[in-house]
């Protein structure tokens, strides 16, 4: 008996000691939500100007190549064009900088790279609008709509303009390619297509050395920081698309082409305020550190054999999560070239599409927030399948509506399809390799998600879009989706993880 009272005071005290450390931890997670912190305030800075960048440009980017006079299939080439070279540069130069240990310097050369050929997308010279090709449309507008209209000239195109219902004239107009001369414009489309090759190449980096810096310099004991610095993206994305939005609608004037009023916007003010980011992310990539890289330089360590990290992904169990993430990619893609295509013919403003960014972005934040204490908990399959969840909520509703204003809602689903599943990778693979392999890595899954999967994704979307038009094509998409969840979820049960390596898995 006495030993038991003996016995009291030590669980007593062991339990007040856990509590302790429960408090601690809280107030801890409560300090990086809510405090800067110096040493982590340059990747703060870094993550705003990076999203800010591709908030600036990126949602307009379909609707400006629109206004250049380029057709769905041609967006989705423009579109898939890009990712695809970064899938198969990204992971290259991910692997030579871990290999060679230049991380740094690979991540200044890529963000001048991209500065200097983005700019040169944005201010291309325009073909210019004729009149030589009304007859041209006529005929095709009659023969499509089973139309018999035997007026001839740019006045008789407009008479049949003002007869046809919203949804006809919107479809005449999805393709402005008639508006323009035949040469000039086929020059103009040559020359965007070499400018975002070449910027891609120099560009595709960036993202994932930027991460495996993050990562590296926080630790993965302490991964849920990344998320506090991660959401500084989607916040600079949010806030600069609204504003980029706004400004951009202002600049709305009408123009007239073969008798018919025809909107276009000054899309340079974007360019101009993705310049003033990339300033942000040029000062602030100057003063990342890689300190694992430095350790390896200074003791003279072997340099890494990449071949592991690929070896890794062959292994049935992940090569399943790489094909989900190429699905998963797939759907981002035709979000990304054709969602604010879709709105515009819909009859939404750029302040709406602006609306619809900072909504995303203000449930991407939030999600990046919480979502490191709870996989933690539950684990990360429960996040992937409800990122796909989200995935066919998203498309079954652009699909089903006609009224823009609508899409704002379900655009609180990013949070899942996006932050969510991103934050999952993060935690489920960087635990599955070493620190001096982290840009090999993050070069694979951003190229499998941002690159192959995107790519893909924009030109069967353009591809799609241009057959049968862009409700269906999300309607298509959201059966891929449920494909995607039930493939997923039957090879996880099958396939058997691997078994841990010397490295400390974070989620069992």
């Amino acid at each position: 008996m006495d030993n038991c009272n003996e016995k009291r005071p030590v669980v007593a005290a062991e339990l007040h000691l856990q509590k302790e450390a429960t408090e601690e931890s809280t107030k801890s997670t409560e300090r990086n939500i809510f405090k800067i912190e110096s040493d982590l305030l340059i990747y703060k800075l870094f993550y705003f100007g990076f999203g800010g960048a591709i908030g600036c440009v990126f949602p307009f980017l379909s609707v400006y190549y629109k206004q250049l006079g380029f057709s769905p299939n041609q967006i989705g080439i423009i579109s898939g064009v890009r990712p695809l070279i970064g899938f198969m540069s990204g992971p290259l130069w991910g692997s030579i900088a871990d290999r060679c240990r230049i991380r740094k310097m690979m991540m200044l050369i890529s963000t001048f790279g991209w500065l200097t050929f983005l700019m040169g997308i944005g201010f291309v010279p325009p073909a210019a609008t004729t009149d030589k090709n009304c007859q041209l449309e006529l005929v095709f507008v009659n023969s499509t709509l089973g139309l018999h209209n035997t007026s001839s000239g740019k006045d008789a195109l407009s008479s049949v303009y003002k007869k046809l219902s919203t949804s006809e004239q919107n479809k005449l107009l999805e393709d402005r390619g008639w508006m323009f001369v035949d040469s000039q414009l086929i020059r103009v489309f040559g020359m965007v297509i070499a400018l975002v090759i070449l910027g891609e190449i120099v560009q595709s980096p960036l993202s994932a050395l930027s991460d495996s810096g993050c990562i590296e310099h926080i630790g993965m004991e302490n991964v849920d920081k990344y998320g506090f610095q991660r959401c500084w993206a989607s916040f600079g994305f949010g806030l600069l698309s609204l504003v980029v939005g706004a400004v951009i609608n202002k600049t709305r004037t009408p123009v007239e082409v073969c008798g018919i009023s025809v909107t276009f916007s000054d899309y340079h003010v974007a360019f101009y305020f993705f310049a003033g980011c990339m300033i942000i992310v040029i000062i602030s990539a100057f003063m990342f550190s890689f300190p694992h890289e430095k350790a390896a330089k200074a003791d003279n360590k072997p340099k890494p054999n990449i071949k592991h990290t690929f070896k890794l992904f062959m292994t049935p169990h992940y090569c399943s999560w790489l094909v989900c993430m190429f699905v998963m990619g797939m759907c981002n893609g035709v979000i990304w070239a054709f969602l604010y295509w879709h709105m515009e013919n819909l009859g939404a403003s750029q302040l709406l599409i602006g609306l619809s960014s900072v909504v995303n972005n203000i449930a991407e934040i939030i999600t990046f927030f919480v979502i490191f204490p709870l996989i933690k908990k539950v684990g990360v399959m429960p996040f992937m399948i409800l990122g796909i969840l989200g995935y066919i909520a998203r498309f079954c509703v652009f699909a089903f509506i006609n009224n823009p204003w609508f899409i704002l809602p379900v655009e609180v689903l990013q949070g899942f399809t996006f932050a969510g599943v991103w934050c999952v990778l993060t935690v489920y693979f960087c635990n599955a390799v070493p620190m001096e392999m982290l840009g090999t890595l993050q070069g694979i899954i951003h190229g499998v998600y941002w690159g192959l999967g995107s790519g893909t994704g924009s030109m069967i979307g353009g591809i799609l879009v241009e057959e049968l038009g862009a409700k269906n094509t999300f309607w298509v998409f959201a059966g891929v989706s449920g494909f995607n969840l039930i493939t997923f979820s039957v090879v996880q049960i099958l396939a058997k993880k691997p078994e841990a390596s010397k490295y400390e898995e974070l989620v069992d």
